[in-house]
């Protein structure tokens, strides 16, 4: 269930990233915002609107930032395979994953300054988060069933094994006596 409340009260901590090819292949089809030439304008996009407030530190960091995903994009061919993810929180365990795929974009808090437009749309720009947990129902989660029978049969196997190697072992040592003699 999406909590825009959370959310918006923690935009700092939800992040976006650029990715390229061939890490692009990598994300999740549920986990990218946009893909291809949309990637190129939303690109252009963002450095008209933040070329105005040029004089913030924070914001002359960015630009800095987004100059050099610029010239990484001037590098390229097409443009096919070049994604902008959906926003991921920090404290997500897929966070780590895809801050190893690209380059860091936006923040939700900056993003949302510039681009107030997607304030209404924020569950179609942020992932989703993966709680396997939910997946399970509490039944699953108890042992409720007597497996006793499952126990004997597994001490059995065990001791299976460990005849089978001991018979192993005795036939290596009587070919060995035999060969030697």
């Amino acid at each position: 269930m999406f909590d825009k409340d959370n959310v918006l009260d923690n935009s700092s901590r939800f992040q976006n990233f650029f990715v390229f090819d061939p890490g692009s292949i990598r994300v999740s089809e549920n986990d990218i915002f946009l893909i291809g030439q949309p990637v190129v304008d939303m690109y252009e996009q963002v450095m008209e609107r933040i070329s105005h407030d040029i004089n913030d530190i924070k914001i002359k960091i960015l630009y800095n930032r987004f100059q050099k995903i610029g010239h990484m994009l001037d590098l390229l061919n097409t443009y096919d395979n070049v994604i902008i993810s959906k926003f991921f929180d920090r404290i997500w365990r897929r966070y780590s994953h895809i801050t190893h795929l690209g380059e860091p974009f936006f923040d939700l808090k900056t993003f949302l300054k510039y681009f107030p437009e997607y304030n209404n749309k924020l569950e179609d720009i942020c992932a989703t988060r993966l709680d396997f947990s939910s997946q399970f129902e509490d039944e699953d989660l108890t042992d409720n069933n007597d497996d006793d029978d499952d126990d004997e049969k597994d001490e059995k196997d065990d001791k299976d094994i460990t005849d089978e190697k001991n018979n192993s072992k005795e036939l290596a040592e009587s070919q060995e006596e035999s060969s030697s003699s």
